[in-house]
């Protein structure tokens, strides 16, 4: 899975993770944007707007994914 953070349209961070690990990227104060894709496809699976959340933990459920 990869985790991607952009701040006004600008890539601020990225991390790749695969099923079970976790990673960590920085995250610029105020809101944010963060979107989870597929790292193989490219496809978005999961994503957030105006995010100020210090954590974020992707599970899969049913075949879906859920950000909480």
């Amino acid at each position: 899975m990869q985790a991607q953070i952009f701040a006004e349209n600008q890539l601020v961070s990225t991390c790749v993770a695969a099923p079970g690990e976790s990673c960590t990227i920085p995250a610029k104060l105020g809101p944010y944007d963060i979107y989870f894709k597929n790292g193989v496809t490219g496809w978005r699976v999961a994503y957030q707007v105006d995010s100020e959340a210090k954590t974020f933990t992707l599970s899969e459920s049913n075949g879906n994914y859920v950000l909480a």
